[in-house]
């Protein structure tokens, strides 16, 4: 019989949870500050001091930001959700690959598609540049953390011009996600060589302004990934 230790589940971090929870869905708009500290405590039904914490908590990993003599605001959607946040609200999903993979083809290809709806010449051209770093001479000696984080720099700049402050972070969610299982996987020069190959068609359906191509080149990508996968 498995069993998984109890987690003692204290006010403070059930306070952190609802106002995370009400950031991650959007209904704390980003920049909207939040009610005061008393008010707060009011609506909890808890004392100032426990909603002083969360709060002191949550502006820790990013997700707030506390002004003295002004108040307490959601963080701009531009800024990049630290770490600990996404390791924070998911940590029992970290290691089911699969779930992973499933969220990132529904969420990355809507990402991909609606920054092409709005791409323009200089998205296109960093989109270039940053497919050329991760394809550049060498990429076969750096280490399968330092590949990672090329092919993050493309997949984030995508999601922050794709014109959706929560599509933005759901791209990070994903990114922070993969991480463990793509640095194995990317230990393999045949895993590198087909991710530079599937990006750079990507990026060339943009270049060609083509909506239907790059539907069918990401289409390509995950289902390659999904048989990756499950030879692993």
């Amino acid at each position: 019989m498995e069993i998984t230790p109890v987690k003692k589940v204290t006010i403070t971090e059930q306070i952190m949870e609802q106002l995370a929870t009400q950031i991650i869905d959007g209904k704390l708009a980003a920049g909207e500050q939040l009610p005061t500290e008393r008010e707060l405590a009011v609506v909890f039904n808890v004392t100032r001091s426990r909603v002083r914490e969360a709060l002191r908590a949550l502006s820790l990993i990013g997700m707030i930001v506390i002004k003295p003599g002004e108040g307490t605001f959601v963080s701009d959607n531009k800024v990049l959700i630290p770490d600990k946040t996404i390791t924070w609200i998911y940590h029992k999903e970290l290691n089911n690959v699969e779930d992973i993979y499933a969220a990132r083809q529904l969420i990355e290809t809507d990402i991909y598609l609606s920054c092409f709806d709005r791409a323009n010449r200089k998205i296109v051209a960093q989109m270039r540049k940053l497919i050329n770093e991760i394809a550049a001479d060498g990429w076969r000696k750096i280490s399968s953390v330092e590949f990672l984080e090329n092919l993050n720099n493309l997949d984030l700049y995508v999601g922050s011009e794709c014109g959706n402050g929560i599509y933005f972070k759901l791209m990070q969610t994903l990114v922070l996600l993969r991480t463990e299982s793509s640095i194995k996987i990317l230990n393999s020069s045949a895993a590198r060589k087909s991710a530079i190959m599937h990006r750079e068609k990507i990026v060339c359906a943009f270049e060609e302004e083509s909506r239907e191509l790059l539907e069918q080149r990401l289409n390509e990508f995950f289902e390659d990934s999904l048989k990756s996968i499950i030879k692993k």
